[in-house]
């Protein structure tokens, strides 16, 4: 095989190994993208659910100090009836404002627990989901880092491939360098193998004379169909 192919295969075999870096490194970045936004999303749920429970202790502190305002009103009542100074028609009045704030008093009170037995039942559940939620934070913080030490091991193996790249290409003839360039650009395999008379890039027959050519040690056999140097085992 011609030396000069040699060294485009060996360019060739660097070139894709860069591509598989540069694209686990994609993927790195990628998954790590992912999962910072599942922590924020897990931390925004957090949120929602922080927010739902001071919600429902600030209704149930609104509920008891309506309780506290009721029964204030209703012992004023019943402070004014207890004097006994007023006509049969206030305290006609007076009666039934008392029965009517304690009714509605009452009824704000079983609001009042209802909201406190949700309360309680809640502040069990979010103990529950934060437990939930911190170790999947946990979990997914260490496999950020992990990806962090990954990608940084393939920058290294990514940054020596370059320089061996830049190594290989000044063995290269600038001519070879420009063609193999070109091809590379609309195929990962500008050099390919001539096999039983066929170009294994385009899958089309080439001439005897190109088989010849590949396998002399001289020149550089190119493919007529398709333009890849072509090379002989």
């Amino acid at each position: 095989m011609n030396q000069k192919v040699k060294k485009l295969l060996e360019l060739q075999e660097i070139d894709n190994s860069i591509r598989t870096k540069e694209r686990r490194i994609d993927n790195i970045m990628k998954k790590r993208k992912n999962l910072k936004e599942e922590i924020e999303e897990i931390k925004e749920k957090e949120k929602e659910r922080e927010d739902r429970l001071k919600e429902l202790k600030e209704k149930s502190q609104r509920k008891n100090e309506r309780v506290d305002e009721l029964q204030g009103k209703i012992e004023e009542y019943q402070e004014r009836l207890d004097e006994g100074i007023i006509s049969f028609k206030e305290t006609e009045a007076l009666e039934e404002k008392i029965e009517h704030s304690t009714e509605r008093m009452e009824k704000l009170e079983d609001e009042a627990i209802d909201i406190m037995m949700e309360i309680d039942r809640r502040e069990e559940e979010r103990k529950e989901q934060e437990s939930e939620s911190q170790s999947s934070i946990d979990d997914k913080t260490g496999k950020i880092e992990e990806l962090k030490n990954e990608k940084k091991e393939t920058r290294g193996e990514l940054n020596e491939l370059q320089d061996s790249k830049k190594e290989v290409r000044k063995e290269i003839p600038e001519r070879l360098i420009s063609q193999y360039d070109r091809l590379r650009k609309t195929t990962n395999e500008p050099v390919v193998q001539i096999k039983n008379g066929v170009c294994q890039g385009c899958q089309m027959s080439v001439s005897k004379n190109t088989v010849k050519q590949a396998r002399s040690s001289q020149g550089i056999a190119t493919c007529e169909n398709c333009s890849r140097i072509l090379y002989l085992r």
